[in-house]
This record gives C-alpha cells, sequence and structure tokens, in this order.
C-alpha cells in the first residue's frame, strides 16, 4: 500500500514538473523581439525611439495610463498584475514604459519577465505605482539600491482598502491630485531573483492585510493570465528593456519583413509600360512620369563604371564641322570675295526679242492677262424695225 501510494505521488509530481515546463517552454517560444512585434502591431503603431522601437496603443483615452486598466492580486511571485487591456498583458511582464514626446506613452520592449515592472509609493492611506524607467538594471540577486522615483503625475493611487481585487479604474484618485498624495507617501523599490525567476517583493504585505481588514490569499500565477519565464543561468545583469541595437536588429530580421521586400521587387519587375490607345505601342514617358533624378532637385549623378574623356580628347573627337569653312573658288582658282558672289548670285533681268533688258513696268504689261470683252447683245428684233 505505501508502495502505491509512493509511486503514485511520483507521478503526480512528474505530471505537474511537465506541465509547468510545458507552459513555460511555449512562453520561451512566444518572448521575441518579433514576436512581440507582431503581436501588437494591430492594436497600435510601432515608431523609431531612442531605445530602438517603441510601440505606442491605439484606441486609448486621452488620460490613459500603464497599469491602469485592470487589478493587482497577489500570487507565489509577489504583486501582479492583471490586465483588461485588448492587446493582452506581455507589456506589463516584458519590458516597461515611457512617456515620449510627440507620441505620449508607448511601451519599450524587452525580454525578461516580472509579475509588474512597477515602483512604488504607499502610505496607510493611498497605494500608488509607476512604471520603472527603461534604464533600470537589476543584479543577479535583483535590485538593490535607491527607491527609484518617477515623475509624481506618472503615479496611479488608489485607497489602500480599495487596493486588492479591485478594478483600478473604477477606484482611481483623479490624475490631478497624484502630486499631493505623493508628499504623503513613501517611494519604495524592491525585485529579487530565485530560481532564476524575477518577483515583486517591495510593498510589504501587512499593510496592505491591515488596510483591507483582513487576510490576503495568494492566488495561483494562472489566474494572471501569464507565466513566469527564468533567465538564463549565471547572469549577473538583467536589463529591464533590451539593448536599442538588438531590438532594430530583431525586426529587420522578422520573416515577414524579409518576405516582403522580393514582394515589391517582383511587382517592380513585371510592371508594365502605359500603351498608347491609337498605336497599340508602347508610349515614351512623359517628362513629370520619370523619376527625379536625385532628391532636393540635385542632378544625377553619372555611372561609376563609364569614364569620363580628357578634355583634350574630347575636343579631338568633335566632328569637323567646327572647323573654319574654306571660301568658294572661282574657275582659274581664285577666292570669289564676297561682293563678287554676290554679283554672281543676282539674277539677270528677263530680255526681249531684241536683246533689249524689259523693265518691270514692260513685264507687268506683258504678264497681264487681257480682259474678256463684253459680250454684244443682239438685237432679236427683225431688221427694218426701229428700236422703241
Amino acid at each position: 500500500m505505501r508502495r502505491f501510494a509512493l509511486r503514485a505521488l511520483l507521478v503526480t509530481a512528474a505530471v505537474i514538473g511537465l506541465s509547468a515546463e510545458a507552459a513555460q517552454a511555449q512562453v520561451s517560444v512566444n518572448v521575441t523581439i518579433g514576436g512581440f512585434y507582431d503581436e501588437l502591431a494591430p492594436y497600435g503603431r510601432w515608431v523609431d525611439c531612442s531605445y530602438g522601437q517603441c510601440w505606442v496603443p491605439a484606441r486609448v483615452a486621452a488620460d490613459w495610463q500603464p497599469y491602469s486598466n485592470g487589478q493587482w492580486i497577489y500570487t507565489e511571485y509577489g504583486w501582479t498584475w492583471v490586465s483588461n487591456d485588448p492587446w493582452g498583458g506581455n507589456p506589463y511582464h516584458y519590458g516597461t514604459w515611457a512617456s515620449i514626446p510627440g507620441y505620449g506613452w508607448s511601451w519599450v520592449p524587452g525580454t525578461v519577465w516580472a509579475p509588474a515592472w512597477v515602483t512604488w509609493s504607499y502610505s496607510n492611506s493611498y497605494i500608488g505605482w509607476a512604471p520603472l524607467p527603461p534604464t533600470v538594471v537589476l543584479g543577479a540577486s535583483g535590485y538593490v539600491g535607491r527607491p527609484v522615483v518617477v515623475s509624481q503625475t506618472q503615479y496611479v493611487f488608489v485607497p489602500s482598502n480599495r487596493f486588492v481585487g479591485r478594478n483600478v479604474t473604477s477606484v482611481r484618485i483623479p490624475a490631478q491630485q497624484s502630486a499631493q498624495i505623493f508628499r504623503q507617501t513613501r517611494p519604495v523599490t524592491g525585485f529579487a531573483v530565485t530560481g532564476g525567476i524575477v518577483r515583486n517583493t517591495a510593498l510589504p504585505m501587512e499593510t496592505i492585510q491591515r488596510a483591507a481588514g483582513g487576510k490576503i490569499e495568494a492566488r495561483s500565477i494562472q489566474a494572471a493570465g501569464t507565466a513566469p519565464r527564468a533567465v538564463s543561468a549565471g547572469t549577473a545583469r538583467l536589463a529591464v528593456v533590451a539593448p536599442a541595437r538588438e531590438v532594430k536588429a530583431a525586426v529587420a530580421a522578422r520573416p515577414q519583413a524579409v518576405s516582403s521586400a522580393p514582394e515589391a521587387s517582383q511587382e517592380h519587375k513585371h510592371a508594365k509600360a502605359p500603351v498608347d490607345r491609337e498605336s497599340g505601342s508602347a508610349k515614351a514617358p512623359k517628362a513629370h512620369d520619370a523619376p527625379p533624378a536625385a532628391s532636393r532637385g540635385q542632378a544625377a549623378e553619372a555611372p561609376a563604371t563609364r569614364r569620363q574623356e580628357p578634355p583634350r580628347q574630347a575636343e579631338a573627337s568633335r566632328p569637323a564641322e567646327h572647323a573654319t569653312k574654306s571660301k568658294p573658288q572661282s574657275a582659274e582658282g581664285k577666292p570669289i570675295e564676297k561682293s563678287d558672289r554676290q554679283a554672281a548670285q543676282v539674277k539677270p533681268k528677263p530680255q526681249s526679242a531684241e536683246g533689249k533688258p524689259i523693265e518691270k513696268s514692260d513685264r507687268q504689261a506683258a504678264q497681264a492677262k487681257p480682259k474678256p470683252e463684253k459680250p454684244v447683245e443682239k438685237d432679236n428684233k427683225p431688221d427694218g424695225e426701229k428700236p422703241d
């Protein structure tokens, strides 16, 4: 009986271990910068920023802030954020958020998991939190140092007795009061790394239970819709966000980004020239249809393979039409001057039969056609009758 019970216990432990490994393996497959890019692209836009590539969510309220649409629960990994945003919770467990001029709140990608990447500020009456700056780095055992303090307007505050199990949107203190409440609270930042997994341990449980008036039960991490992901063994430095150049390289290496270039070139290759409807032949491109020679009105450069001829060779290769033209010569071989050429080119005046030149007036008279004579009307009356 004992052997059977022991065997059953071992089988159960093995099944649980395999399930946890399978879940963690599935999460690790999807946790890549390129995977985040494709996952979040339908819900916003990716923009260039000082951190490489940042994602800006679409269709959010003007006063929207990260870690405001959802709730807090306590899990075996500490205080964990459960998101209600339509694009899921990955931007709250990987990377962090930064307020970027011109774009507002933007997500900076990273590949290190945590229950929530936030810094806290609390009192007996209020509890507040704000996203960690992208510059924060953890050591092998977690975060050790002074509390991370950000702009007072970036904190989200709620009453302490409504911190757990409530939708933050419904219990949040107006953002206009954040700066005033912040001065009444104590900032604190704390992360521990055990078993290669980051845990959020800054906010003391005693304070929350005292404000809630009872014990707070821990819940499974599965209730948050996420799964922990251990960092590589021996990692001594854990950056919240990935380096900018790695982010850009990962985005450029995505299969979608690589395959889009050949399609565009193939489409350009098979493009047909416009056809003249009247002749049926291809039309020559018009001046305004042709691409500009170079950007900003600069002339296009000659191809590198074409060599320009030296100035002397270029002059020697010109046709002989630029050489000095020789003067026309007479039958005796003497050059004909301009006056003689003009005289030679004068046409002789026409002459009459007697050999005398015909003057212009005579020529006009000779060339004038005789006018037709007016026909004489015949009198149809018989002879001898006199006209009336």
